[in-house]
């Protein structure tokens, strides 16, 4: 699953909701953007909180935290009903290793290469 985030515009698209093995925050704009500007990390928390998509957490990396309940609505009428379960254990499994029941996702900042 891969979150865009546009923090000129403060807009949030989801794509490839169905693999919910490789999730990723994506920073799609500005292009100048990275984890170093601690003004675009505090905007990418409050556009990712404003959306109700999810959370942003600085400890001890970055790291975003996608809800359930938005990846659910971005994925209706897309996924099957397997896909509910494996998103259920992949967000019982954060919370077992100590994290919010949410699905855990890797920043990546504009010029990654990842």
């Amino acid at each position: 699953m891969e979150v865009v985030v546009d923090l000129d515009a403060v807009v949030v698209t989801f794509g490839s909701i169905e693999d919910l093995d490789r999730v990723t925050v994506r920073v799609a704009s500005p292009a100048t953007a990275s984890p170093e500007d601690a003004a675009a990390v505090h905007r990418l928390g409050d556009v990712l909180a404003a959306t109700n998509v999810g959370t942003l957490e600085h400890d001890p990396e970055l790291r975003a935290w996608i809800s359930p309940v938005a990846a659910q609505f971005h994925a209706a009428g897309q996924v099957g009903p397997e896909w509910a379960a494996r998103l259920e254990s992949r967000c019982a499994e954060s919370e077992g290793r100590g994290g919010p029941r949410s699905l855990e996702a890797r920043v990546v900042w504009p010029g990654d290469r990842s």
